[in-house]
């Protein structure tokens, strides 16, 4: 049975993935009584303190609990980072939501953005790369109701090579995910859908430490989607080329909320005492 993670809301800045579920507050003890004993024991004892912090930083993750999401935003271009400048559009965004039976999926390119607005009816998704930390040795998994129809390419890291290759020259010592449309156009004003099933498959093995990376390109990432006939320059319709878009990553919900109480009791700390 799967336990709800930890925390579901991790507020962010774009460009890295908002995190969603139920918030539920604790109940409030009275004022002259709350947590007077444990604030009692942590300014008696600031190094026990600061170790809760550093455990909270180590600990494990709980399982996502069906309906969490997560979304991850594409919209930064897999080259070189001397070269990213100022803000780009976002290419695509896609949503992971935990279901009973694994992760399903939806990818929705944005046809508002320059390269896919120029070229509303020529821009289509070539393929999905993305990075997946879960169990392969029950079953590998599998995809379910996709619409339109794609390709599953699964690579297994085994640690020969140690390192397997993503798209546009990203590395992960995680498993890979290849999605792939084939001789169906996704256009860029379309949405894809699919149910990744299987034993074990969760939200979770696509969260923090799970991650892909590059030499002096955006690092760590999610994933990569490329587009075909994708043209950042208005104007330029004449050759247009395909272009490569990274999501970010971030930790998983549960570390995040283990952190920010870890840090709450430490600024609580250094704040009575400075009093």
């Amino acid at each position: 049975m799967k336990t709800s993670l930890s925390s579901h809301l991790v507020p962010v800045l774009n460009p890295t993935p908002i995190l969603k579920g139920p918030i539920s507050a604790p109940p409030r003890e009275p004022s002259g009584l709350r947590h007077r004993g444990l604030r009692r024991w942590l300014l008696s004892r600031p190094a026990a303190a600061a170790a809760a912090l550093a455990l909270s930083l180590g600990a494990p993750g709980a399982h996502a609990a069906v309906g969490d999401q997560a979304t991850w935003l594409f919209n930064l271009p897999a080259t070189g980072n001397p070269s990213i400048v100022g803000l780009f559009d976002l290419a695509a965004t896609l949503v992971g939501t935990e279901t009973a039976t694994g992760v399903s999926f939806t990818l929705t390119p944005n046809p508002l953005s320059t390269g896919i607005s120029d070229w509303p009816t020529r821009t289509f998704v070539e393929r999905l790369s993305i990075v997946y930390g879960g169990p392969t040795a029950g079953g590998l998994p599998t995809v379910a109701n996709a619409n339109p129809a794609l390709s599953l390419d699964l690579k297994i890291n085994d640690g020969t090579p140690p390192q397997l290759a993503m798209d546009a020259g990203y590395k992960t010592s995680y498993n890979v995910l290849n999605f792939d449309w084939g001789s169906h156009q996704f256009l860029g004003n379309e949405t894809a859908t699919w149910q990744l099933n299987g034993t074990g498959v969760d939200l979770q093995d696509f969260l923090l430490p799970v991650m892909g990376e590059a030499n002096n390109k955006p690092s760590p990432i999610f994933g990569v989607i490329s587009l075909t006939a994708y043209d950042l320059m208005t104007g330029h319709k004449a050759n247009p080329t395909p272009s490569n878009w990274v999501a970010m990553q971030v930790p998983e919900p549960g570390s995040t909320a283990l952190l920010m109480a870890g840090l709450s009791v430490l600024g609580f700390i250094g704040r009575r005492r400075r009093v």
